[in-house]
């Protein structure tokens, strides 16, 4: 987590009824009175809704992430899938204790530039890709206010449903944002609820000491040490210690040092390491109070779509693979061809591919079902690093591989290098989605080939071994759950391997 060296500078959390980013106006901080009040008031009402449910205490609950990886306009500036893994990863080890855990539904890749660089304002153009299976989370590049590094969008029910959660790719993956923003989206409030509009928090000068009995927002009452009113002041949990949002600077960041005071005149002993707070510490924890209301949250109506009741894939990726071809520093003649191979290893059954031009150039990165990739779209001539990390659909801890490096050719993979087949074709093309294409092939004394079907970004979508006659043969290959576009088909011999494409249409 990087360090700041003021106040401002620590995280700050945005809420905004639906895309009203004009109602920070007060709110140099980020937090607005309404948008506190949506969360606080979603956690009330989840509250009456279980207050006569029976919870599973020995059981996990297993909650879907569909990660929208924002890019400008023009597809540049994407956050990677390495970073999506790593900020799962940590949000799984923050909500262990709340057998809370995170799965990956699937990426989503989102071209948009004012949504790349001023989430805040774009609400509308977020809500348009939002697909309520799984919990949503948007990572661009700037959320569009000063020093926010991440907001959840409420509200969680109605007609003005949104329901999501934006993080910028410089802040998703530590160890504190995420699982701040998750807290909201779960309907917890700050311990400081009433104090967000204030620029720095408590001032003794403007708010007293000892404080009044009314927060700043003007309709909470402030929570008093001895917990008397918990249930009436405050953000309404009792174990959280009264908190008055006090600025950090003033302390030591994470060791409370001032000398506020409750309405009482009793000294406030507020806690920083509280995941809800906003000081930078390190071992970050929910009170058990907390903890039942994510609990309400994840169980209530408002929230079935999170719930499916599956249990994903949890075996423990361990290991990193061991990269086969091409070897280190090995020149390829072709450069519009090359299989990249890898290990299996265990647990993981996806691997993230990423190949990279050496000096400038965008870096490919391919999720691949399986131990190989056929890339067809390397430049000539061209040095590139390449590396593998495994992981499954729950467990994204593991790191990479080591790295290699390949030089490609000015060779192009064409008809002459697979000399035991004398033509070829893929037909009808294009073809009709739930149509089937066939491959046909002529060769003088037959061959065995690995026919593969591959997405025009190099993602591997089948493979199926075929043996095909002397002569004339063909195979016929159905495109059932292809959606329209285009595709590579690759026919892979011990000679070589052919390429052609094939369009799918409507």
């Amino acid at each position: 987590m990087r360090n700041f060296t003021t106040y401002l500078n620590f995280l700050v959390l945005l809420l905004a009824l639906p895309f009203q980013a004009s109602a920070q106006k007060n709110a140099p901080c980020g937090m607005t009175l309404e948008s506190s009040k949506e969360v606080k008031r979603q956690m009330m009402e989840n509250r009456a809704e279980m207050r006569d449910y029976v919870f599973d205490r020995a059981g996990v609950t297993y909650v879907p992430i569909r990660f929208y990886l924002v890019a400008k306009s023009d597809g540049t500036g994407r956050p990677s899938e390495r970073l999506a893994l790593r900020a799962m990863c940590n949000l799984n080890e923050s909500y262990a204790e709340q057998d809370v855990q995170f799965y990956l539904k699937e990426f989503k890749y989102y071209n948009n530039s004012d949504v790349y660089s001023n989430a805040i304002n774009n609400g509308s153009k977020i809500k348009t890709q939002m697909i309520y299976n799984a919990l949503n989370i948007f990572i661009v590049d700037d959320v569009g206010e000063d020093l926010v590094l991440a907001y959840y969008q409420p509200p969680a029910t109605g007609p003005n449903k949104s329901d999501w959660i934006v993080a910028i790719q410089s802040a998703v993956d530590d160890d504190h944002t995420l699982a701040h923003e998750m807290g909201h989206y779960f309907s917890l409030p700050h311990p400081f609820f009433g104090w967000e509009e204030t620029v720095i928090g408590w001032d003794p000068a403007i708010n007293g000491n000892p404080v009044g009995i009314w927060s700043p927002d003007g309709d909470t009452r402030n929570e008093f040490v001895n917990g008397s009113n918990c249930d009436d002041a405050g953000d309404n949990i009792c174990d959280t210690p009264a908190d008055y949002m006090f600025p950090y600077p003033g302390s030591d960041n994470c060791t409370y040092n001032l000398d506020a005071k409750d309405p009482s005149g009793a000294l406030l002993a507020p806690e920083m390491k509280n995941f809800m707070n906003y000081a930078e510490c390190g071992d970050y924890f929910f009170t058990p109070n907390q903890k039942e209301n994510i609990q309400n949250s994840l169980f209530s109506t408002s929230r079935n779509y999170i719930n499916p009741g599956i249990v994903p894939n949890t075996n423990e990726v361990s290991g990193t693979p061991t990269l086969v071809a091409p070897g280190n520093n090995i020149k390829i003649d072709t450069y519009n061809s090359i299989l990249f191979e890898w290990t299996a290893i265990s647990g993981a059954d996806r691997y993230l591919l990423e190949i990279s031009p050496v000096g400038s150039g965008n870096t490919q990165r391919l999720i691949v079902f399986g131990t190989n990739h056929l890339a067809t779209n390397l430049e000539a001539n061209r040095n590139y690093f390449w590396r593998v990390l495994g992981f499954n659909e729950y467990y994204t801890c593991a790191g990479f591989s080591s790295q290699n490096i390949l030089k490609t050719g000015d060779l192009l993979n064409d008809a002459t290098i697979v000399p035991s087949i004398n033509d070829w074709s893929v037909e009808p093309n294009p073809v009709r989605s739930n149509a089937s294409f066939f491959v046909n092939v002529t060769s003088n004394n037959g061959v065995k080939a690995k026919v593969s079907i591959y997405s025009i970004t190099g993602q591997t979508l089948s493979e199926s071994e075929y043996s095909f006659n002397g002569g004339f043969s063909t195979l016929e290959i159905p495109t059932n759950g292809l959606a329209p576009g285009m595709y590579i088909v690759a026919l892979q011999t011990e000679a070589g391997t052919k390429t052609k494409r094939i369009a799918i249409v409507e």
